[in-house]
């Protein structure tokens, strides 16, 4: 047997995220399901049909989970809805769900000029949508979301024969879905594949551990105020990631794609500890790593081995650009050419390296989402790739494992802290809404330890946290990525932060019913620019009682939360230096009634809720409720209502000193139920101010 000029290693990462609502009990988003048919099993067929060449899948914990729930049929809401007979929907339910079935890869879409006939029906501003159009959509869609492998099967044949006009079978999905796990395993156990891991709930490790890490890279990143710190979490994360999958495949992982490639010192010491033999991340990280120690390229082709407190664990750092050549590049490209092309590029590798041994050329990238700019989702170029791999005798395809079983790794001095994304962690920590979710993580987090809530006696509020704590929650916050499903993406992440009071029967903050980006309208507020000094009559006394305050104008529309909308017209909120005043004019010329309270909810710097009963005309009281003490006067507080609301605290009665950040949400309640936010998608924000506050704010 000729001795191979290069060995290659491939890892095929496949994750999705936490669909699942706490709130609704099923899958909210669909992606688990069409993935499993449309990418999962197909490439796990693939491998199968060349024994000859070895591979490793990762699979994320949290996915595994969802297959398996798939599997049993477990509730998901677009099939549900495609379940129910169209003649049962609504016009506008039809118009809703015929806009998620127009969300297919782009080349299935152009296979059948049916099928985008039928978006095309749907695509107007009011679509007229029959019962026979939404079943042939609901069709197409299944079809469109089929690995080309499988439009064979009998259901699929079946379905393409009627040409457009048939009733609908979900039974091919849930019939492929179930077939992923036991065929992966299958696989693993004849010994061509080896399946990895990563930390159960994806999330980014060396930030879970301590968000500080995130300035190694990017010194000027601007951090989240509640500085995050849950090594123990991280631990968890990886160890029940361990013990899931050697529940499933029989053993446990021997190595670990860490989220997003996300590594750290302190990482690969959790890593160690748990028992891993292997991570893995992208080469900028090396190359950081390897700063002023003569970095050449021909180092990027080896295994590494670093050493931490708790042991030693081997490092492979993937070839970023053979890497993105199968994710995004080959697409554009015949197969067998592109095949030919990836092949070559592996072969002048070996010829140029000038080591003893071979060179180890890893390959790591998303094993779903690649394929949707390939016209059959890359079936043509992975046979053409694994064909070649297998025929080819100077290129020996390897899975980690059996490349640290040698022993032959070089020592790593110092491991950089960094991503696969630009070495660092910009994309998950440093914009304004990211931070706000770490915020929100974080205060979720602490009211848990300060209320005593123990994952043994409160295990499902620490579940909760735990699925908050996934990296995907983070990516679609700020400018980076936008989606279709923000919103819904921005729902389950509060969600699960909702939940995790509600298990641990801790009263939930309202800021938690208020998106966390990506909605405001900076017409619509303006900051405080100087002390205001009203005069609390309820009335408008002058123009520069309140020319200085910040201001909200609430508009005309409601929301979800509405049952009286457009209560409030405008909202003032301002300060002297011992007392914080807010103001509320009504759209109407008197105030709502008894029936209605005006709440103010505080999320910072402490939790404390202040109600006002009754908002009719006259002095009203203002009481501190708390779950402890009940209800009862502030000191030194004042309402009065008349033509306006207005209403002043003292700081001091808050226990609020000069330098605090303070958060609170305002809503109109009725019967203990929010029927209104002020305003209805932000919250208030703002600065106790000392005595240098004015001369900080003026200008010319």
């Amino acid at each position: 047997m000729s001795i191979p000029r290069v060995d290659l290693v491939l890892i095929w990462h496949f994750h999705q995220p936490d669909y699942r609502s706490p709130r609704s009990h099923k899958a909210e988003l669909p992606w688990v399901r069409l993935h499993a048919t449309k990418d999962y099993l197909d490439m796990i067929r693939h491998a199968a049909a060349h024994p000859g060449v070895r591979v490793t899948f990762n699979f994320v914990p949290t996915l595994l989970d969802q297959l398996e729930d798939a599997a049993r049929g477990s509730a998901d809401a677009l099939f549900e809805r495609m379940a129910r007979p169209p003649g049962e929907l609504s016009a506008e339910e039809r118009t809703a769900l015929a806009h998620d079935l127009v969300r297919a890869p782009r080349h299935a879409v152009e296979r059948w000029p049916l099928y985008r006939k039928g978006i095309v029906k749907v695509a107007g501003e009011k679509p007229a949508i029959g019962e026979q159009d939404l079943l042939d959509l609901e069709v197409w869609f299944l079809l469109a979301w089929l690995d080309p492998l499988f439009h064979a099967e009998p259901e699929a044949a079946a379905a393409l024969a009627a040409a457009g006009r048939f009733g609908v079978a979900h039974e091919l999905h849930a019939r492929l879905a179930a077939q992923v796990l036991p065929e992966c395993r299958a696989l693993a156990e004849r010994g061509q594949i080896e399946v990895s891991t990563t930390p159960y709930y994806h999330p980014i490790l060396p930030i879970l551990i301590q968000i500080d890490a995130a300035h190694r890279a990017r010194p000027d990143l601007v951090l989240p105020e509640e500085r995050w710190a849950a090594p123990e979490d991280a631990a968890l994360q990886l160890e029940r990631a361990m013990v899931r999958h050697a529940a499933l495949f029989g053993s446990p992982p021997a190595g670990c794609w860490p989220a997003e490639g996300g590594v750290s010192p302190e990482a690969a010491e959790l890593a160690a500890a748990a028992g891993l033999r292997w991570i893995a991340s992208d080469e900028g990280v090396l190359w950081a790593s390897l700063a002023g120690s003569g970095r050449r390229r021909e180092m990027l082709y080896q295994p590494w081995t670093f050493t931490t407190p708790r042991g030693e664990i081997g490092l492979l750092f993937r070839d970023h650009e053979l890497s993105d050549r199968i994710g995004f590049v080959y697409q554009r490209w015949e197969a067998a050419p592109a095949a030919e092309d990836f092949v070559e590029r592996v072969l002048k590798i070996g010829r140029e390296y000038p080591g003893e041994r071979p060179p180890l050329v890893t390959v790591i990238l998303d094993g779903e989402n690649c394929w949707e700019g390939y016209g059959d989702d890359g079936a043509e170029f992975l046979d053409s790739l694994y064909g070649r791999l297998e025929a080819q005798s100077e290129i020996r395809t390897r899975t980690a494992s059996e490349v640290f079983s040698e022993g032959h790794a070089a020592r790593l001095p110092g491991l950089h802290s960094g991503s696969w994304i630009d070495a660092d962690f910009h994309i998950w920590v440093g914009h304004p809404e990211k931070n706000r979710a770490w915020d929100l993580l974080g205060r979720a987090r602490r009211a848990l330890v300060e209320h005593g809530a123990t994952s043994e006696s409160h295990a499902a509020a620490w579940e909760s946290l735990f699925r908050a704590e996934g990296s995907d929650w983070f990516w679609w916050y700020g400018d980076d990525h936008p989606s279709l499903d923000r919103d819904r993406f921005d729902r389950l992440f509060r969600e699960h932060l909702q939940a995790v009071y509600r298990w641990a029967e801790i009263e939930t903050p309202a800021i938690l019913e208020l998106p966390i980006g990506g909605r405001r309208d900076p017409a619509a507020h303006r900051q405080p620019v100087g002390l205001v000094h009203p005069i609390l009559d309820g009335r408008r006394s002058h123009f520069y009682e309140w020319s200085d305050a910040g201001r909200f104008h609430l508009g005309a529309s409601g929301t979800s939360m509405h049952r009286a909308a457009g209560l409030g017209r405008d909202l003032y909120y301002g300060f002297d230096l011992e007392r914080f005043y807010l103001r509320v004019d009504f759209r109407a010329q008197e105030p709502p009634g008894a029936a209605f309270w005006l709440r103010l909810d505080f999320a910072e710097p402490r939790p404390a809720r202040l109600e006002v009963d009754g908002l009719i005309r006259g002095a009203r009281p203002v009481v501190l409720t708390n779950a402890e003490e009940g209800a009862r006067p502030i000191a030194g507080a004042e309402c009065r209502i008349a033509s306006v609301l207005e209403l002043a605290v003292p700081f001091a009665a808050l226990a609020l000193r000069a330098g605090d950040a303070v958060e609170l949400v305002a809503q109109v309640v009725r019967d203990g139920r929010p029927v209104e936010g002020l305003p209805p998608d932000d919250w208030i924000r703002f600065r106790v101010p000392d005595e240098g506050f004015e001369a900080t704010m003026w200008s010319a």
